[in-house]
């Protein structure tokens, strides 16, 4: 059923497909097209399970097969859907945009394509914010500080960095561990010395015990 809903595509569909796209990409789109025409939505598992069927009845290889994980990586179940999809919408040669929503893929109504549209917005503006936040570390970076960020003053605050410092500093790191290294050294010298001490005195005690017996 899927294949025949497949194979009947617009006289759009049968121009010759785009050449960004990959046939993996190509046949995902008529997919969601053609069942989106019978407002159906198709979750990651309906696509890895259609597109199975569709390459084992071609023999096609299988090496351009989704992989559907029951547990879910980073993003998705299928990370590689995703990745097709954003392909996809940003071929100019396909009018249409395919939204995705809580692991839904579909062709979008007029009032679903702009709200696509404004998440997407959304998440440019958050990734704009950290990229700002970023970028003034960077800027910041070498720069005096002040003031620590309890707002005390440095030259009162005890431990507070006198510098902005956003990258690791490796010839920084090996003087720091430097100084722990001798620190530490400094305390196993104090250390065997007050073992020696004891020792000592714990000798002189018995020794003055011994001769009053």
């Amino acid at each position: 059923m899927v294949d025949e809903e497949v194979k009947n595509t617009t006289e759009e569909e049968k121009e010759e497909q785009p050449s960004e796209l990959t046939p993996r990409q190509w046949w995902l789109y008529r997919l969601i097209k053609a069942m989106s025409e019978q407002e159906k939505k198709l979750s990651i598992k309906d696509i890895v399970e259609y597109q199975t069927k569709y390459w084992e009845a071609r023999k096609l290889p299988y090496g351009d097969l989704y992989q559907f994980k029951e547990t879910e990586g980073n993003h998705s179940n299928c990370p590689a859907i995703y990745d097709d999809v954003h392909t996809i919408n940003e071929c100019d040669r396909i009018d249409k945009i395919v939204c995705f929503k809580n692991n839904q893929f579909y062709i979008g109504t007029e009032r679903e394509t702009i709200e696509y549209h404004n998440k997407l917005m959304h998440n440019v503006c958050r990734d704009s914010h950290k990229a700002a936040i970023i970028r003034q570390k960077i800027s910041q970076d070498g720069q005096m500080k002040l003031f620590t960020y309890d707002l005390v003053e440095i030259s009162q605050s005890k431990g507070g960095r006198e510098y902005h410092e956003a990258y690791i500093n490796h010839e920084t790191l090996l003087k720091e561990n430097d100084k722990l290294i001798k620190e530490i050294e400094k305390l196993q010298r104090d250390l065997q010395l007050q073992k020696n001490e004891s020792k000592m005195w714990k000798e002189r005690y018995y020794a003055v015990k011994g001769g009053q017996s």
